[in-house]
């Protein structure tokens, strides 16, 4: 296994450094993470560790306003986008690639796939999306995972997801929008139940 950083310029005024983990394989799963959440976070630090028992290389993205400690604002998704679709086709290219993202890392998780050159397998696994992802969740193949007591993702977009023939969604019931409940322990039992459904979608996407 080794370890790299994908420095690169930010349009924030600050270096960003994108951690590359590589052990040899043919499938990239790179992590997105959400406004506030980073990889280091439960959902996306289990997400990781799940990819790395299924072999594959990583890429854990960061964003440039994140590097500069400056607010995120909604018009700056385009650069963020860009910004992370340099840091893909900065390393080596593979044969799939897995996208997994958070929040508002569904979007740019979407919108950068649809930048990359349709060649490229692209698979998701959409961790408690926002509803502006949607439209790019139906044109996706992979996975949906979100809270039932989600603020930000309600029923009537939640009904939006279903008959989606290539996404399957996973609901958990009265997870908040970082997938826990209230209480501490059923929330580290909701966390080991969404580790499997991880493990579901990376055997389903590399059989």
């Amino acid at each position: 296994m080794s370890v790299n950083s994908v420095v690169m310029p930010s349009y924030w005024g600050r270096e960003v450094r994108h951690k590359h983990i590589t052990r040899g394989s043919k499938v990239l799963a790179v992590i997105f993470p959400g406004k506030n959440y980073s990889a280091e976070r439960p959902l996306l630090e289990y997400a990781a560790k799940v990819a790395a028992e299924y072999n594959c290389d990583t890429l854990q993205l960061e964003y440039g306003y994140q590097s500069a400690r400056v607010e995120m604002k909604r018009e700056d998704i385009g650069i963020i986008v860009e910004e992370c679709t340099n840091a893909i086709t900065s390393v080596p290219k593979y044969e799939k690639i897995l996208f997994i993202s958070k929040s508002i890392g569904t979007v740019i998780a979407g919108k950068t796939a649809a930048t990359l050159k349709a060649s490229q397998q692209i698979e998701h696994l959409y961790l408690t999306p926002i509803p502006d992802a949607l439209p790019l969740i139906e044109q996706s193949r992979g996975s949906v995972i979100y809270g039932s007591a989600d603020p930000l993702f309600s029923e009537p977009h939640s009904r939006e997801l279903a008959g989606l023939r290539n996404i399957k969604v996973y609901r958990i019931d009265d997870a908040n929008h970082s997938l826990e409940v209230g209480n501490v322990k059923e929330s580290l039992a909701i966390l080991i139940v969404i580790i499997n459904m991880y493990h579901e979608f990376f055997q389903r996407c590399l059989k």
